[in-house]
């Protein structure tokens, strides 16, 4: 089980008279036996990472080193991965079995060795009562799992994933996630997972890397994203975030259309954005204490909980309620005037940037 690591790799494309920068100066440790996830908006360079790794696209400039060796010059069939695609990338006129003995076949293993590989990993995936049936006759979520046997097959102990759920319905895809952490963890699996899908990416991973613009943002575990967010962009994209903006008047307070908010953390800036998760916000009756004001401008039933949209000082602030909480929906109705507020502890707090709406923005 090699342990990557990743050294100012860069990677540009020329399109004419313009330069593109796909990676920039990425540098990152992918630990040995974990479930890693490449996160970011469509463009972000996670896709050309995953690739570079593989030895599919061959970097500009950089290392690639898996257990300390440099492999950044070695082909794609040197570096002992697999490689499982959003499309399936499985053979038409072959049936499950032959599709699935296919990497061992090619890489010269005894037919006791293929049989037992295929049998193994068929079993794994929950398709070996179907080893006989052709591709046509599998659902999307079947042929899923036969891509993923595939590359298990050859005993490959880093498995590359690239949106492997993105072309599944919805049910198919939750069920596989877990699925697919469950196979890496019991067969000891170093694994890269490509997505865009947060709650995928929360859901599966043991370490998210989180990308924009060809450059790594934040890595930690969901909940240190979630609960840690080191810049604005990740507080908005991993889950959902309100941001008040307003001059600092003490050492850990704003001023926000004439109300204080106090925020967690001491940030040396003149203007402050702070950041606070929707579940965080408490809401009241309309009450006249130094907290903010506004008018519900929708609920939303979300299954588990209500959303609530309230519209204050020219802004839309997000709060989530469950459902069972103080009976909450006898409470407040749309159109109702309420008071919200929410504790310091509960806040991220970051200077505001030149360009704000440019910064959080998730393009």
């Amino acid at each position: 089980m090699p342990n990557i690591e990743i050294k100012n790799l860069c990677k540009k494309y020329t399109s004419g008279k313009n330069e593109v920068i796909a990676l920039n100066d990425i540098n990152l440790y992918i630990e040995s036996g974990k479930y890693h996830t490449l996160l970011g908006p469509s463009g972000c360079g996670k896709t050309t990472l995953l690739r570079t790794i593989a030895g599919l696209i061959e970097a500009t400039s950089g290392q690639i080193l898996f257990d300390k060796k440099d492999v950044s010059k070695s082909p794609t069939q040197d570096r002992d991965i697999g490689f499982v695609f959003q499309q399936f990338a499985i053979f038409p006129h072959l049936d499950v079995w032959h599709n699935t003995a296919y990497g061992p076949l090619i890489k010269g293993w005894s037919h006791k060795e293929i049989e037992k590989a295929v049998e193994k990993n068929l079993k794994l995936v929950s398709l070996y009562e179907r080893h006989d049936a052709m591709p046509s006759e599998l659902s999307g979520g079947m042929k899923q799992r036969l891509g993923l046997a595939r590359a298990l097959a050859t005993k490959s102990k880093i498995l590359l994933l690239d949106e492997p759920l993105s072309a599944l319905d919805a049910k198919i895809g939750e069920y596989l996630r877990y699925e697919l952490n469950e196979i890496a963890r019991e067969n000891n699996i170093t694994a890269i997972h490509v997505t865009h899908n947060q709650e995928e990416a929360m859901t599966i991973s043991d370490n998210i890397i989180l990308m924009k613009k060809g450059r790594i943002i934040q890595t930690g575990t969901p909940e240190e994203l979630y609960d840690h967010p080191n810049s604005i962009f990740c507080a908005n994209f991993l889950g959902k975030c309100n941001f008040f903006i307003g001059d600092k008047v003490e050492d850990n307070v704003i001023s926000h259309y004439g109300h204080h908010i106090r925020f967690k953390g001491g940030i040396d800036s003149k203007r402050i954005v702070v950041g606070v998760r929707p579940e965080k916000i408490r809401l009241e009756e309309r009450n006249e204490k130094d907290i903010q004001h506004g008018e519900i401008e929708s609920i939303n039933f979300l299954g588990y909980l209500y959303e609530y949209i309230i519209e204050s000082g020219g802004q839309k602030v997000r709060a989530y309620k469950r459902i069972k909480e103080y009976k909450i929906k006898d409470r407040f109705k749309v159109g109702d005037k309420i008071s919200f507020w929410f504790n310091a502890e509960d806040t991220f707090a970051w200077p505001e940037p030149e360009n704000f709406t440019d910064e959080h923005s998730l393009e």
